[in-house]
């Protein structure tokens, strides 16, 4: 995936992604009003630039727009992960990073060390 989702537009795409079901505008815009203070201009806003870029159609019903993405939140992670990667030069880079930077606590070692062993197979 080459285009890009600011903050703002991902917070509308994990509504998406969590409910799994067409919303509409009005179905998510109390919640981004409440965590985000966003207005209703503001979300249509942001609503139109995601279905410019692509990432997102409309499903008309009685006349009435509700949101799909077009995009699964796993395909966006694997886009991140990837970006991410290229940028620190790899995964083994972006880890002594973190591991020198105390962003990985014993426990994350200890789990991840656990993870590998078994073959990538989470507990």
């Amino acid at each position: 995936m080459d285009v890009k989702i600011s903050d703002a537009e991902l917070a509308i795409m994990r509504i998406l992604w969590r409910e799994q079901r067409p919303l509409k505008v009005s179905d998510f815009l109390g919640e981004l009003e409440f965590t985000k203070g966003w207005n209703r201009s503001t979300t249509h806003t942001l609503v139109a630039r995601l279905r410019d870029k692509g990432l997102i159609e409309p499903t008309e019903r009685y006349g009435v727009a509700r949101y799909v993405p077009l995009i699964t939140e796993d395909d966006f992670i694997l886009s991140e992960e990837k970006a991410v990667l290229e940028k620190f030069g790899g995964a083994k880079k972006l880890a002594l990073a973190m591991v020198r930077n105390g962003h990985l606590t014993d426990t994350d070692i200890d789990d991840l060390r656990d993870f590998f062993r078994m073959g990538g197979e989470a507990k």
